[in-house]
C-alpha cells in the first residue's frame, strides 16, 4: 500500500474529475502499488485455475442441456426454469414465489461453454480477468474519494470476496458488480462536469450501465441511494441530482423490461411479505457482515444470522446515530468529513444490503457473495472512520498507530489464501464447513450429500441423523434421509420419515412423491404408489423419472427403482433473490 490515505474535503472539485480524463496523472509510487496489487490477486487467485465445478455449477451450466444448446432457447428463461424446465409445466398455483432473470449472466457462461467446452479452469481464468477488472474500477473510485490503494486492496484480498472470485456460479454478482462500478464511475463524472450537455451524457450511460448490471443480477437495485450518499459526501448534492434521478428510471425501466423479455412463468422477484421481513432484518444483515469484514477468521459458506443481531443491529444503530448528533458539535473540524463519508457509506449499506436480507431469508446462510457490491460502502465506511481515528490518535507513537493495522492485514492476506483452497472441489468445500460449524444442519446435509452420491449410504446415515435433528425442517435432508434409509434396507424408517417430511412438501415436490413411490414399491403397495406417482405428475407433466417408473410399476410387471437422491446443490438451489 502506498501509505494512508490523503483526506479529501468534499466541497473541494477534486483534480481527477477535471475534464480532460477520469483522473489525475498516476504517479509513479501509486502505479508500483497498483501492480503489485495485482500481481498479489493473481498469485492469490491463479490457483482456480485447477479447480473443479462445485455446487450449483454442473447444473448451471456443464450439465444444462439448454446451456448446451442455442442461446435463444435459453436467454430468455429464469434462473429456475433453465435448471429445471419442468417448472415451466407446473400449475400456475404451485410455481415458485419468485423467479431471477440474469440473462447477462447468461451469456457469459454460455459464450465460456462455446470457447471452453466443459473445461472448468479456462472458465476460472475468465473470472479472474473479470475480477481483475472490477479492481481497476475500485481503484478510479479511490483515486476518486482520496483512498489510495486501500479500498482497491481491501476489494482484492479480503475473504468476503473469495466466494465470488473463486465460484463460476457467483459470476453473476461479479459481472453486476462490474456494471454498478462502472455506473457509479460515470455518475461521479457527471456531477464533476460543467457542461449541461457533458453533465446529461455521463448520466445517460451510468443509468444504462445500472439496468445492464441489473440484468446480471438484480443484487443492486438500491445504487440511486448509494450514489445520493456519495454525493452527499462530496458535497455535490446538487451537481448529482440529474444522476440521481437517470439512475432512478434506469430502476424503474428494469421491472417492465424484465417482464418483457423472460419468457414463460414471469414471476416476481419477491413477495411483499417477504420484502417486508428483510427490511426488518437489514440491520442485523448489516452488523454480521461488518463483523465479518472485521474479523473474518471463522468463515464459513453455509453460516447462519445469529437471530439476537437483528435487534442488537437496531439497538446499535439506534446508539450510533445518537451519539454523532450529540458529539457532532465537538467533532474537530478536520475529522468531519470522514465521519460524514462513514456514516453515510454505512446508510448506503441499507438499500444496498436488502436483496441480501431477502437471501438470507430465502436460503438460510449469510452467502458473502452477497455483499460483494456492497462491500465497496462496507470499506469506504471503514477506511473513513479508521482515518479519523488515525488523526485523533495521531500524538501516539507511530508504532501504536499503524501495528495492529499491518497485523490485521497479514491475518487477512493469509486467511484469503487459505479460503482460496476450499473451493478446490466439492468434498474440499463441505469437509471444511462441516469441520467449522460441526452442528450446522446445511453443512452436514451436503457433506452427506457427497457420499450420497458415491453411493456409500453408511457413510452418510449420521451425518444426515445429525442434519436434521439440528434442523427438523431441513426438507433436502428429509429426504436424503429416507433414500438412504430406503438403499439400506430400512423400509419402515424411510417411510417414517417421509410422512414427516409431508407437511413440508406441502404437494409442490415432485422428487418427494417420487420417492414415496419407491417406498410404496419397495413395501409392495403398487396402488399406493401408483398413487404417489400421479401425484409427482401432476406437479410435472413431464418428469422423466416419474414416467419411467410408472412405466414399470403401473402398466407392466414391477421393477423396484432406485431412489431418486436429491444431487448436489447449495442451498441456492431454493428460488434465489
Amino acid at each position: 500500500m502506498s501509505g494512508w490515505p490523503v483526506p479529501v474535503d468534499p466541497r473541494r472539485e477534486d483534480p481527477g474529475c477535471a475534464p480532460g480524463g477520469f483522473g489525475a496523472q498516476v504517479r509513479p509510487a501509486t502505479a508500483r502499488g497498483l501492480l503489485l496489487l495485482v500481481l498479489l490477486y493473481l498469485v492469490t487467485y491463479g490457483r482456480t485455475a485447477g479447480f473443479d465445478f462445485v455446487w450449483d455449477d454442473p447444473g448451471n451450466f456443464s450439465r444444462s442441456p439448454l446451456m448446451h444448446g442455442p442461446l435463444s432457447g435459453v436467454i430468455r428463461k429464469g434462473e429456475l426454469a433453465r435448471g429445471d424446465p419442468g417448472i415451466e409445466r407446473m400449475p400456475t398455483d404451485l410455481v415458485p414465489r419468485h423467479e431471477s432473470y440474469r440473462p447477462v449472466s447468461v451469456v457469459s457462461h454460455w459464450m465460456d461453454l462455446r470457447l471452453f467446452g466443459d473445461r472448468p479452469g479456462f472458465m476460472h481464468l475468465h473470472s479472474i480477468l473479470l475480477g481483475l477488472l472490477s479492481i481497476v474500477l475500485v481503484y478510479i473510485l479511490a483515486g476518486k474519494l482520496g483512498m489510495g490503494l486501500w479500498l482497491p486492496g481491501l476489494w482484492a484480498l479480503h475473504p468476503l470476496h473469495v466466494e465470488v472470485f473463486a465460484y463460476l456460479s457467483a459470476r453473476s454478482d461479479l459481472l453486476a458488480a462490474i456494471g454498478s462500478l462502472g455506473a457509479l464511475i460515470f455518475g461521479i463524472r457527471s456531477s464533476d462536469s460543467h457542461s449541461t450537455r457533458a453533465r446529461w451524457s455521463w448520466a445517460i450511460a451510468a443509468s444504462a450501465l445500472h439496468w445492464l448490471s441489473l440484468l446480471a443480477k438484480e443484487a443492486n437495485l438500491g445504487l440511486p441511494f448509494a450514489f445520493l450518499a456519495l454525493a452527499l459526501a462530496r458535497g455535490k448534492l446538487r451537481a448529482s441530482a440529474g444522476c440521481f434521478f437517470a439512475l432512478v428510471l434506469a430502476t424503474a425501466a428494469y421491472f417492465p423490461s424484465r417482464s418483457l423479455l423472460m419468457q414463460a412463468v414471469s414471476l416476481p422477484m419477491a413477495q411483499s411479505e417477504a420484502l417486508l421481513r428483510s427490511a426488518v432484518d437489514c440491520p442485523g444483515v448489516i452488523l454480521a457482515y461488518v463483523a465479518s469484514f472485521a474479523s473474518p477468521f471463522s468463515l464459513s459458506p453455509d453460516r447462519q444470522l445469529w437471530p439476537p443481531i437483528v435487534p442488537l443491529g437496531w439497538a446499535l444503530l439506534v446508539l450510533l446515530a445518537t451519539a454523532l448528533v450529540l458529539a457532532w458539535r465537538r467533532i474537530s473540524s478536520a475529522s468531519k468529513p470522514d465521519l460524514r463519508l462513514a456514516a453515510l457509506a454505512t446508510l448506503a449499506l441499507g438499500p444496498l444490503l436488502l436483496p441480501a436480507a431477502l437471501g438470507v431469508r430465502s436460503i438460510g446462510a449469510l452467502s458473502d457473495r452477497y455483499v460483494f457490491f456492497s462491500f465497496f460502502f462496507l470499506s469506504l465506511a471503514c477506511l473513513a472512520l479508521a482515518r479519523a481515528l488515525a488523526r485523533w490518535l495521531r500524538s501516539c507513537p507511530r508504532l501504536l498507530r499503524t501495528g495492529p493495522a499491518v497485523i490485521w492485514a497479514g491475518i487477512v492476506l493469509a486467511t484469503t489464501w487459505l479460503q482460496v483452497g476450499i473451493w478446490r472441489d466439492d468434498g474440499t468445500l463441505a469437509r471444511y464447513a462441516a469441520t467449522i460449524e460441526p452442528d450446522n444442519s446445511a453443512a452436514l446435509y451436503r457433506l452427506a450429500t457427497i457420499a450420497t452420491m458415491r453411493g456409500q449410504f453408511a457413510t452418510a446415515l449420521p451425518l444426515l441423523e445429525r442434519s436434521v435433528a439440528r434442523d427438523p425442517g431441513n426438507r433436502r435432508a428429509l429426504n436424503n434421509l429416507a433414500v438412504t434409509y430406503l438403499n439400506l434396507g430400512r423400509v419402515a424408517d424411510a417411510k417414517t420419515v417421509l410422512r414427516r417430511m409431508s407437511p413440508l412438501a406441502r404437494a409442490t415436490d415432485k422428487r418427494y412423491w417420487y420417492n414415496v413411490a419407491s417406498v410404496q414399491i419397495a413395501d409392495g403397495k403398487l396402488d399406493k404408489a401408483c398413487g404417489a406417482l400421479a401425484q409427482a405428475l401432476e406437479i410435472d407433466p413431464g418428469y422423466a423419472l416419474a414416467l419411467a417408473l410408472r412405466e414399470q410399476a403401473c402398466t407392466s410387471p414391477p421393477v423396484s427403482p432406485d431412489p431418486s437422491a436429491v444431487p448436489p446443490a447449495s442451498p441456492d438451489a431454493r428460488p434465489r433473490p
